[in-house]
């Protein structure tokens, strides 16, 4: 059944993905808002979600109001580092540096705070992965990197890596039972956040740059609502299943359904390089789920 729940995170965060992409697309204003009052609204729509779920009955612990903050500083220096990598260098190089973070940070963390098990089989796993992540994002453009690109990408994987160490250690430091306030919290702060940040650039123009036309809106409505789905089944099944594994299935499966969607709806070719990184990581992912057991199977 958990591997029913990770089969969601990673559809449900495809969709996210997706949807976000035809939010920008249909964005009215200047391109460069979008990302802050996308993180905006769905920010909002995320912590009244979680509110919600946890039957409008706040509690949340000093501890986890901690957390929550410094995941939510996690999350906005990923969405600006995502940003400035991908506008001085190799969409490829950035993603390899995004879902390293994303996996080895956790996994460090879950390894050495809390003893976690993390098997020389994981570790190849792992490293075949991001070598795959590397082939199937290689577009083979000549992009070269300009300045600011080497830093932006390491600071995008520490956002990555610390948001979802956060949304785990939460749970084992303070209550499982605190996660719905952990997400409000996030993404609550993370919306104020990137509301002053845009008022600061925008000086009086801001709530100019959060109007929306019919289709926009609608996007972004929805899009907010899957994302709030989203990170609720992933804090569920963070507590059920090894951490590296969850984040390896979660951030490579997403890259690869994100792919062969923008192939079957926006027309992008895919590659001979782009085909073979597919199909190594899945075989890479079966061996991470189920490799150790089939090792011991065969002594």
């Amino acid at each position: 059944m958990t591997y029913v729940f990770m089969v969601a995170i990673v559809l449900l965060y495809t969709a996210q993905s997706f949807l976000t992409r035809l939010y920008s697309a249909r964005y009215p204003g200047n391109a460069d808002n979008a990302s802050p009052v996308f993180s905006i609204i769905s920010g909002i729509t995320v912590a009244v979600v979680s509110v919600a779920v946890c039957g409008f009955h706040f509690a949340a612990s000093p501890l986890t109001w901690l957390l929550g903050i410094l995941n939510a500083l996690a999350l906005i220096l990923y969405n600006a580092t995502i940003i400035k990598a991908s506008q001085t260098g190799p969409y490829s190089v950035l993603m390899v540096f995004s879902i390293a973070g994303g996996i080895i940070i956790p996994a460090l963390v879950g390894a050495i705070a809390f003893g976690d098990d993390l098997t020389p089989l994981k570790i190849v796993c792992i490293l075949v992965v991001l070598v795959c992540v590397y082939l199937i994002s290689d577009k083979d453009q000549k992009t070269k990197t300009r300045r600011g690109f080497w830093a932006a990408v390491f600071a995008l994987a520490i956002g990555n890596g610390l948001y979802g160490s956060l949304l785990d250690v939460q749970q084992r430091v303070t209550s499982v039972g605190e996660k719905e306030e952990m997400i409000a919290i996030t993404f609550a702060v993370c919306a104020l956040i990137s509301l002053c940040m845009l008022a600061f650039k925008l000086k009086g123009r801001t709530v100019l740059a959060l109007k929306q036309t019919k289709m926009s809106a609608f996007y972004l409505v929805a899009t907010s609502l899957v994302a709030a789905g989203a990170v609720h089944v992933l804090t569920f099944v963070i507590g059920l299943i090894d951490l590296a594994i969850l984040y390896t299935f979660y951030c490579s499966g997403v890259l690869m359904l994100s792919v062969l969607f923008s192939a079957l709806f926006f027309g992008e070719r895919l590659s001979v390089k782009n085909i073979i990184g597919c199909v190594v990581m899945s075989v890479a992912l079966v061996f991470m789920m189920g490799g150790d057991t089939l090792l011991l199977a065969l002594q």
